[in-house]
């Protein structure tokens, strides 16, 4: 490499750094105006003052958060879905089990957010009742699957 082109090289090197030293002083800036709004909102706090711009993002779309988390509850399970993994629990178990046993089977592995009472007080009854699910209530608090009886000759 010749001397000129070795200056050419290192002219667009130059130019590079500082295309980048403006990035980063913008960038910087950015960052500096920040941090002086957040020391201005924590006066405004420490004075007792309310100050109502404290975040980015606008209120409108904090109520439509809102609003969507409490129209969509997570615990919300449909019925045909838990019972059919109830009912593969039972089956694959081979023995009767109780509400504890079919709730931590249900929280822990399936990964259901459900409460236990409502398992055992209003789920499992209907499940019972319902002709289409081969569960059955052995005992008091034990439930098991509904094996096809044996027809004897």
């Amino acid at each position: 490499m010749n001397l000129l082109e070795e200056k050419r090289t290192l002219m667009k090197l130059i130019v590079e750094l500082i295309h980048e030293r403006k990035a980063i002083t913008s960038l910087y800036e950015a960052i500096e105006n920040r941090l002086n709004r957040i020391e201005e909102i924590e006066n405004t706090i420490s004075e007792g003052q309310s100050y109502t711009k404290t975040t980015i993002i606008p209120k409108k779309e904090i109520d439509r958060a809102k609003f969507n988390d409490q129209k969509i509850k997570s615990s919300s399970i449909p019925y045909d879905v838990i019972s059919k993994d109830i009912c593969y629990i039972l089956k694959n178990s081979g023995i009767p089990m109780n509400g504890s046993q079919i709730h931590s089977a249900i929280t822990k592995n399936l990964h259901f957010n459900l409460d236990y009472k409502n398992l055992v007080n209003n789920i499992l009854p209907k499940m019972v009742k319902d002709n289409s699910l081969p569960i059955e209530k052995v005992h008091r608090g034990f439930w098991q699957y509904r094996r096809a009886e044996k027809t004897q000759r």
